[in-house]
Parts: structure tokens; sequence; C-alpha cells
């Protein structure tokens, strides 16, 4: 079992290839499900919070069990403290608007304005992309965006990148959900809100599940 952590490397792809290289094929989603779980764990850490009790006891139960129940175990820990880290995160974010502004917007258009506008101006990798769309011409924006990006982030920041790329995806799903009036599945609103609040690859890995939470609801709702 390797000792390092996620945040020891300069990407997650580096991460994936110490594992593989390090660790034994049996042991690798174990050690990949830890390494998850220390992501959350510093995450606590830089905010100056107590880990919760509950999750270091449910640890504690997984050190007692075998593969595969223990791996299974693990990962659905680590989902229970990604869904604490969202509310935690959410109503942080939302304590700041004024007391009037806390309560969800009655309809989904209403709801998407809201969440398009917290995104331009709070999710600055967002802000990103918006700056540029209103800056070119609607033939260009795909030719121009990555030399755009390499500009504006430099070319040594792949995961700022490839997360500001993502941005313009969740810009057009998030569009097409306003422009049809259409609710966002369960807990995506959340999720969103505070996706670039995240560090290293728990970053993409949440983002990469966003997007399709958000295009497997947009299938539901046209096949319907």
């Amino acid at each position: 079992m390797t000792r390092k952590i996620p945040s020891d490397f300069g990407s997650h792809e580096d991460w994936l290839a110490h594992v593989r290289r390090k660790v034994a094929v049996r042991e690798q989603p174990y050690a990949l499900a830890v390494g998850r779980l220390e992501l959350f764990r510093s995450f606590y850490r830089m905010q100056g919070l107590p880990f919760p009790n509950q999750f270091a006891e449910g640890l504690g139960r997984t050190k007692t069990m075998h593969d595969p129940e223990r791996t299974v175990a693990l990962e659905a820990l680590n989902d229970a403290i990604f869904r604490t880290l969202t509310a935690l995160l959410f109503n942080r974010a939302r304590s700041t608007t004024s007391i009037d502004d806390r309560q969800m917007p009655a309809s989904p258009r209403k709801q998407m304005e809201e969440l398009l506008s917290h995104l331009a101006q709070k999710n600055p990798y967002f802000a990103l992309w918006t700056v540029h769309k209103k800056g070119v011409s609607d033939g260009s924006v795909a030719e121009e965006w990555d030399d755009y990006l390499v500009q504006e982030l430099g070319p040594q920041c792949a995961e700022d990148i490839d997360f500001t790329r993502a941005m313009a995806e969740l810009d057009r799903l998030l569009t097409l959900f306003h422009d049809e009036s259409l609710p966002l599945p369960r807990l995506a609103f959340e999720r969103i809100w505070f996706l670039h609040y995240l560090r290293g690859p728990e970053r993409m890995a949440q983002t990469r599940a966003v997007l399709g939470m958000l295009t497997a609801g947009l299938g539901a709702c046209t096949s319907a």
C-alpha cells in the first residue's frame, strides 16, 4: 500500500500512474479510494474544520474489512463525505447573500438565471468562458478558444485549462435547461454552485459527474 496521496503529485494523471506502478493490481481500487478520502480530509484541514466523528468511525470500520467489501464501504463513505461537503459549501456560499435571496427561485428558468449569474461572477474559470464568448463571433468561438485559454492561464496549467473547457460545456448544457425551462437533477444546483471551490483531481471528477448528470437529465426529458 502506498503512503503517498494525490496532493503529492502535480496532476491526477501522475497520481494514477504512481498507483498503477507501485500498487498491486488487486489493491489499486482501494488505493484510489484512499486517495480520494485523503483529498476530503485535506479539505477539512485547509478549512480549519475537524473531520466529523461519524466519518472517522466509518473509516475505522473499513480497516477491519477485506476486499472487495472494504473498497465498496470506503467508496460509500467517500460519497457520504462529499454530500456533506456539498451542503457545507453551498450553505456557506448562500450565507453571503441577502436574506431575501436565500430562498431557491420558484421556477426552473429563474433558478437557472441565478446559477448562471453566480457562475459568471464567482467562478473565475466560467467567467473566462463568458468573456471569451462575448468577445468573438459565434463562428470563431471553437477555433480561438484553446489559444485564448493558453494565453490567459499559461501552457503549464493543464488542469485549469481542462476545467475551463468543461465550463464551456457546462454553460451549453445549462443554457439548454434554461431555454426549455427544465428543472435540474436533484442536488445538481448545489454541486455546480461550488465546483470551483474544489482542488486537485476531485474537481474534474465531480465536474465530469455533473456534466454526465445534466446530459442524462436532458436525454430523459427529451425522450419523455
